[in-house]
């Protein structure tokens, strides 16, 4: 057995050194503490504001593409919480949203055609409140029945990209601005483009779920905008007759077929519109 002596000199230096490590920890416990505290505040300021919609991280994660984030990507930069998407990677992600929403309505008449769809004398009907996807809740549009259906990817962005949204969300009197549009018309092909796991790129299409059944027709890269039209029901309950549906859906489908083109071409991307 061995027997250690220490002077009193030496164990005043080895009590000065535990003290400086445990002092060390407990701040660094705290600075991450009080930065994780600061991101749920602004969470809860826009909130307040009520002009975003941020999601609960529970309808995020129940959402069964889940796996499609770069959860790597996610911790490096700072916005994972474990293994899970984090709360403020959502407010983040929804600045960014309601960016691209902004641009989208400059760029397309997709407003225009809102309104057409609104006035139709085929009497399209939208998704009352209850019944709205997660896609229809975050859209910042403003629009009865069109809407942003992709996931977006922002784990994607540069620092010096995130750090534009991060400002945004800690400082901005709101949450679009001219910065950030441009920034959003710059990265959103990258942004939009579903990936597999772990971010390895795939060529092909996705299967949305609302394309439940059907082979991957929406390639990965291309910008999707989703067009809500219920189905209709007599004072009775009963389904109107058939070929009233089909009526619309036929109009939709035309309407469909042309917007794509004209949008893609407008856009240099490839627009794919999805009817639910």
């Amino acid at each position: 057995m061995h027997i250690y002596r220490f002077s009193q000199s030496g164990l005043i230096r080895v009590v000065f050194c535990i003290f400086v490590l445990g002092t060390l920890t407990v701040s660094l416990w705290c600075c991450q503490k009080e930065c994780y505290a600061g991101k749920e505040e602004d969470m809860s300021r826009y909130r307040l504001a009520g002009e975003l919609y941020i999601p609960e991280k529970e309808e995020v994660v129940n959402n069964g593409f889940i796996y499609r984030y770069h959860h790597g990507l996610m911790r490096e930069k700072g916005l994972a919480e474990g293994d899970e998407i984090s709360s403020y990677y959502l407010c983040l992600q929804a600045v960014y949203r309601a960016n691209l929403d902004a641009y989208l309505l400059e760029a397309l008449d997709i407003r225009a055609l809102d309104r057409e769809l609104g006035s139709s004398e085929l009497g399209f009907v939208s998704h009352r409140p209850g019944e709205k996807n997660l896609y229809e809740r975050e859209s910042s549009m403003g629009l009865e029945f069109l809407y942003l259906r992709n996931n977006l990817y922002i784990e994607y962005l540069s620092e010096k990209q995130l750090e534009m949204l991060k400002t945004c969300l800690r400082t901005g009197d709101t949450a679009v601005t001219e910065e950030l549009k441009q920034m959003v018309k710059e990265t959103y092909p990258e942004v939009i483009r579903v990936r597999g796991p772990a971010g390895r790129e795939e060529r092909g299409g996705f299967l949305y779920p609302e394309e439940a059944g059907r082979e991957p027709v929406i390639p990965n890269q291309a910008l999707v905008l989703g067009i809500t039209d219920c189905m209709e029901y007599d004072e009775e309950g009963n389904i109107l007759p058939g070929d009233h549906m089909r009526e619309k859906r036929g109009y939709l489908n035309q309407l469909k077929e042309k917007k794509e083109e004209e949008y893609s071409r407008i856009l240099g991307i490839t627009v794919y519109i999805q009817i639910s």
